[in-house]
C-alpha cells in the first residue's frame, strides 16, 4: 500500500473516530503506516469498512490486520486427517524413496514430519502389536496442529517483522529495534 492510499484510510477513520487521541500526529501516522504498509490497499480498505460496521471502538493495528486477513482469500490448509492421509501414503513408499516422497508433501506437513529420514524410519518400523501406527498418527496430528497454529500466527505479522524475528533467532537480536517508519 502506498502512503497516499494510507492517508485516504486515515481520513476515513478520523471521520468516524473523532477522538483527538486517535492517530494524533505525523509520528502516529508513520508508525501505523509502517506496520500496515505490507497489506494490499483494497484488502485493508474492505477490512476497515468491515471493522467500522461491526465494532464500536477505535481500531488497533492488530484489529485492522485481523479484519483484512479475515476477508483475504484463505489458503486451503489440510485438516489433521487429510494431512495424515498424505503422510500415510508417503510412508508406504519411503523405504527406498523417502526423499522423493518427502519433497512431494506440502510445506506444513514437511515441518510436522521433520525430515525424509523420519519417513524412512516410519516405513521400516514394524507394527508388531498393531498400536504403533496409531501412536505415530496421533503424534503426527498433534505436531501438525501446532504447525498450522504457528503458521496462522505468522500470517498475522508483517513481512518486516518476520524478517526481524528470523534475524533475532540467528543471533542478531542487538540489531532488532523499532525504527522510524516516516520514510517511503
Amino acid at each position: 500500500m502506498k502512503r497516499e492510499e494510507w492517508a485516504v484510510l486515515v481520513k476515513a477513520m478520523k471521520a468516524v473516530y473523532t477522538s483527538p487521541s486517535f492517530l494524533p500526529d505525523q509520528y502516529a501516522f508513520d508508525t501505523w503506516y509502517g506496520l500496515l504498509k505490507d497489506l494490499d490497499y483494497k484488502l485493508l480498505s474492505f477490512g476497515l469498512k468491515k471493522y467500522m460496521q461491526t465494532e464500536w471502538k477505535e481500531p488497533s493495528i492488530a484489529a485492522l490486520r485481523k479484519c483484512a486477513d479475515s476477508i483475504a482469500p484463505q489458503s486451503t490448509e489440510l485438516n489433521e486427517t487429510e494431512a495424515w492421509e498424505k503422510v500415510s501414503k508417503a510412508i508406504r513408499n519411503s523405504g527406498y524413496h523417502a526423499e522423493e516422497e518427502f519433497a512431494r508433501l506440502p510445506e506444513l506437513i514437511q515441518k510436522a514430519v521433520s525430515s525424509p529420514g523420519q519417513l524412512r524410519e516410519w516405513a521400516l518400523s514394524e507394527n508388531v502389536d498393531g498400536t504403533w501406527l496409531s501412536v505415530i498418527q496421533s503424534n503426527f496430528q498433534r505436531t501438525y496442529r501446532a504447525e498450522v497454529q504457528r503458521e496462522q500466527e505468522r500470517r498475522k505479522l508483517s513481512p518486516d517483522l518476520l524478517k526481524i524475528m528470523d534475524v533475532a533467532k540467528l543471533g542478531g537480536a542487538e540489531n532488532c529495534q523499532i525504527e522510524n517508519h516516516g520514510e517511503n
